[in-house]
């Protein structure tokens, strides 16, 4: 997290150390012009003059860069301070306890803890949007990231989703379009990126001949996927499955591939790829909120997507009334009690059918990724009746009975 004090102390020694740069460049021209009065002349000694103001002529560009730096700094520094101020105010409300708060009016309390978590998450942001400018300011190659819902938070989804289709590969707007979808963020990509292709693409859908969810959806179910699920040649079937659960809910469904997946099994068993990309899908969550505060939300991470979408209501706490974790490989936390889920009437559910053979990373009460979430242990209501492989889980009549119960309850 950022430090308001230490980044006002660093964009003052920058300021300083440009200043020295750029006095150095005012020494060159003035020892220029003394070695000139005393005589020195000629070709030889007109190349060596040019070579020494040359020299200090470099420095003005990373004395400019620091500058630059520097504003980044200050700004951040400002805007760090008003949200420490606010979070002083919120948390010194909750210091006095939510249960006080709950006691007086659960709305209250719930009101309170979704203003610290929108708190928290927009801290975090402007720590991810320094460190994109410090990088910008000083030409540092960074991995290209997605244009985040959370950025626009006034804009209309319409127009977010026609600019992001201009940036996608035909391939790609061809099945969005061919969906009636929204394309929400993205990376622009080529079509023949291969298996490196980093963040995919989010897309909203919704069932069929009803057009309400564009506007004031009734529930927003997110789909949380998992390895190689940024894949663009797996997005005509990640859209067709969210169409399907559309019909099944009747509101609007989210393919949400905003973060680096593991492109591979083995890749899968590393938790790092969760940790990255948790703090993306909360401050999804908490857009979609922000623009549905009246929706059911409910999040569905299935596999590696069951780590990313529990590390997210771990570390950050998840803009959802349901978590339906389903054909999971383990989860970071111990139980239900660790995680932090920001809606109404809050409920954990988890799928499992027999025959999925990732059932073998679990037993008993722990598993690959830390714990087992249909462990009684960990005190998740089980989803029961599934049948099918590890990816059948959303053509499975119980689990699809499950989830549309989920929006509606």
């Amino acid at each position: 997290m950022l430090v308001a004090s230490e980044l006002t102390r660093s964009a003052a020694r920058m300021r300083e150390v440009s200043g020295d740069l750029r006095s150095r460049v005012t020494d060159t021209w003035t020892h220029r012009s003394l070695l000139r009065d005393v005589g020195l002349d000629g070709p030889t000694a007109t190349q060596g003059l040019d070579l020494l103001t040359k020299l200090g002529n470099s420095l003005e560009e990373p004395a400019a860069r620091l500058t630059a730096i520097a504003d980044v700094l200050d700004t951040a520094a400002e805007v760090q301070r008003e949200l420490d101020r606010t979070w002083e105010a919120l948390a010194g409300q909750g210091s006095l306890g939510v249960a006080p708060l709950a006691a007086v009016s659960p709305g209250l309390a719930l009101a309170h803890q979704a203003a610290l978590a929108t708190l928290a998450l927009q801290i975090q942001l402007l720590d991810q949007a320094c460190a994109a400018s410090v990088s910008g300011a000083c030409l540092l190659a960074h991995e290209a990231d997605l244009d985040r819902l959370v950025f626009h938070p006034d804009e209309p989804l319409e127009h977010i989703s026609e600019r992001n289709l201009g940036t996608a590969p035909a391939s790609v707007r061809d099945v969005i379009r061919g969906a009636d979808g929204l394309l929400l963020e993205a990376t622009p990509l080529r079509d023949d990126a291969g298996p490196n292709y980093g963040d995919g693409y989010t897309v909203m859908v919704g069932p069929p001949g009803d057009d309400s969810w564009r506007i004031n959806p009734s529930s927003v179910t997110t789909l949380v996927a998992g390895v190689s699920s940024g894949d663009p040649a797996h997005l005509p079937g990640a859209i067709a499955r969210a169409q399907h659960i559309a019909t099944t809910t009747g509101g609007a469904v989210v393919v949400w591939q905003g973060y680096l997946p593991p492109a591979t099994l083995p890749q899968g068993a590393s938790p790092n790829y969760a940790r990255a990309g948790a703090d993306d899908l909360a401050a999804f969550q908490m857009a979609l909120d922000e623009r549905f505060p009246d929706a059911r939300h409910v999040v569905i991470g299935h596999s590696y997507g069951s780590v990313v979408a529990t590390r997210a209501a771990m570390d950050h706490g998840l803009f959802a009334d349901e978590l339906i974790l389903a054909g999971s490989p383990g989860v970071p936390a111990r139980n239900v009690d660790e995680l932090t889920l920001i809606g109404a009437n809050t409920r954990v559910l988890v799928a499992d059918s027999p025959t999925d053979p990732i059932l073998a990373l679990r037993s008993g009460p722990g598993a690959v990724h830390g714990f087992n979430p249909a462990s009684p242990q960990f005190g998740a209501e089980r989803i029961p009746g599934i049948r099918g492989g590890h990816s059948a889980y959303f053509a499975d009549g119980e689990f699809l009975g499950a989830v549309g119960e989920a929006v509606r309850r």
